[in-house]
């Protein structure tokens, strides 16, 4: 795993890395530029075919695009180099390298002022056409000048009416701010982005623009980011889950390898449940256990052959009764690891049900969909348990705003705090879904999920991520291993889903579920 930084820490763990070490900035620029030279070429294998158009700010982020000119330039491209802004306004490390460049006297290199380019007759409306977005880096702050605004409407116009262009931003996208985004933001095709990843690319504006994101070193080693990731925060990767992910012993049977016990459904919402034990048996507990209200015994039968099921009372609404507990503890004491919420309604009878079992419940437990609405009344009750095994709560930004009493925007302009604040006040571990989802430890550790993509924003995918973390959980024990790699599993299945047929919107929870075992392939195959 890799450390992660806002724009803010990244600025902060570079500077004291550079005050410490002594390695000089220019350096670490000079590293950057070429090593994005090195991505773009391999990103677009005939670039010579395309006109290469770089515009280029007054800070770090234009110095950047300087050096990549530079290394196209020495490797026999032809360069255009577009200021958006008054290029006196140049200094720093962004200067030097201007003057170098300026210093090749080159018939392959084109100087051009924003205000002196004709963009109706230039060849960016028409043809193949390579747009490097060195304009504004990972700084910027506020609203934008309108200067600014215009440039980047015109490099997302060029786009929009060239279908041959393609935009690679350098560092982020041109725009992009931390917390609500109040600014237009580069739409890019790809970012490379320098030194460590940014968190603001994964969310929000950021991830809907940043395209394909590419990390580069720029001379420090990933130690002294480590060192200096005082946030503690990280991004996970496929060899991460590798090594994490809980595998069957040889000598295993079936209740060693872990009991599942899934806690669910009501009349009307027998689907949710369903899909969460499904996804448990697909996802390797060697036993799932489901209880739910007799009602929806029926929709069971028919679709879980594999599950070994229990029928509980219920309520005139069709819901678990809120007697129901005395039958349910000897369910619980056979299992390895509860999931409570899937399809649980909201019925208050069926409240004091769940009450019980949170208060009572001696085993690991996930918590999900429905029955975080209802603790969002008294979230205490998380705190007053008689045990202290582990909770995992897996609530999307409504469930979590409901929880935390937050509005979303409060949410959303300080995510990664508003949950370690709540994760630590009430001793929880949380797996946050949101575009990009990560886990939160109760003491304070961060892990952001880099698997999946949008065929997951569907009704339906929060309970089949619920059935693989149970399912993980009851096998491993672990609540950290099972967040992580349940998280990064489901994201598979929907990169899988891509791959096979194409598109992002088309899956079912069903064929997700069905893709289950051939990503626990990949992630089991050594080779």
């Amino acid at each position: 795993m890799r450390a992660a930084f806002t724009f803010e820490e990244i600025r902060e763990a570079e500077k004291a890395i550079i005050e410490k070490d002594g390695i000089p900035s220019l350096i670490l620029m000079e590293n950057a530029g070429r090593n994005a030279f090195d991505v773009i070429c391999n990103t677009i294998p005939a670039l010579r075919d395309y006109g290469i158009y770089i515009f280029c700010g007054k800070g770090n982020n234009a110095g950047d695009g300087f050096v990549i000119a530079r290394h196209l330039l020495i490797n026999g491209f032809e360069v255009n180099i577009v200021s958006v802004t008054d290029t006196n306004e140049l200094k720093g490390d962004a200067l030097q390298n201007y003057s170098i460049l300026k210093c090749m006297q080159s018939d392959s290199l084109k100087f051009y002022d924003i205000s002196d380019l004709d963009i109706n007759r230039s060849p960016l409306k028409k043809g193949k056409v390579l747009i490097v977005d060195a304009v504004l880096g990972s700084g910027t702050k506020g609203k934008l000048s309108p200067g600014f605004e215009s440039v980047i409407n015109l490099i997302n116009r060029i786009k929009k009416e060239n279908n041959k262009s393609v935009v690679i931003s350098i560092d982020v996208p041109s725009g992009l701010t931390s917390g609500i985004q109040i600014n237009p933001v580069i739409s890019a095709e790809s970012t490379i982005t320098m030194g460590a990843i940014k968190t603001e690319l994964l969310y929000g504006e950021g991830k809907e623009c940043s395209g394909d994101i590419t990390v580069v070193p720029i001379g420090i080693d990933e130690k002294l980011f480590d060192e200096h990731n005082t946030y503690g925060k990280y991004d996970i990767e496929f060899d991460d889950i590798r090594k994490l992910y809980p595998g069957r012993k040889r000598s295993s049977y079936k209740y060693s390898n872990g009991k599942a016990l899934i806690i669910g459904g009501s009349k009307g919402l027998s689907g949710a449940v369903i899909m969460s034990s499904l996804s448990a048996v697909k996802s390797g507990a060697g036993a799932v256990l489901a209880a739910f209200p007799k009602s929806i015994s029926a929709h069971f039968s028919k679709n879980l052959y594999e599950v070994i099921k229990t029928e509980l009372n219920e309520t005139g609404e069709g819901s678990i009764a809120g007697d129901s507990f005395n039958k349910t503890e000897k369910l619980i004491e056979k299992a390895d690891a509860v999931l409570i919420g899937p399809g649980l309604s909201l019925n208050p009878d069926t409240k004091n049900f769940l009450y019980d079992v949170i208060r009572n419940c001696k085993k690991n437990m996930v918590i999900d969909a429905d029955a975080l609405t209802m603790i969002a009344d008294d979230p205490d009750v998380l705190i007053n348990r008689k045990s202290k095994s582990g909770i995992i709560l897996t609530p999307h930004l409504g469930e979590f705003s409901r929880l935390s009493k937050l509005s979303h925007d409060e949410i959303l302009s300080d995510r990664f705090g508003s949950v370690k604040e709540f994760s630590k006040k009430y001793n929880v571990t949380i797996l946050m879904k949101s575009e990009t989802s990560f886990s939160c430890l109760a003491g304070g550790e961060i892990f952001i999920n880099s698997s999946g993509n949008e065929t997951l924003a569907s009704a339906g995918s929060g309970d089949v991520l619920s059935g693989i973390v149970v399912s993980l959980l009851a096998l491993s024990s672990d609540v950290k291993t099972s967040m992580l790699c349940g998280a990064y599993l489901h994201g598979m299945t929907a990169d899988l889903y891509f791959l096979k047929y194409g598109n992002k919107q088309s899956s079912s929870q069903k064929s997700l579920i069905n893709l289950i075992p051939k990503a626990i392939t990949q992630i089991l195959n050594k080779n």
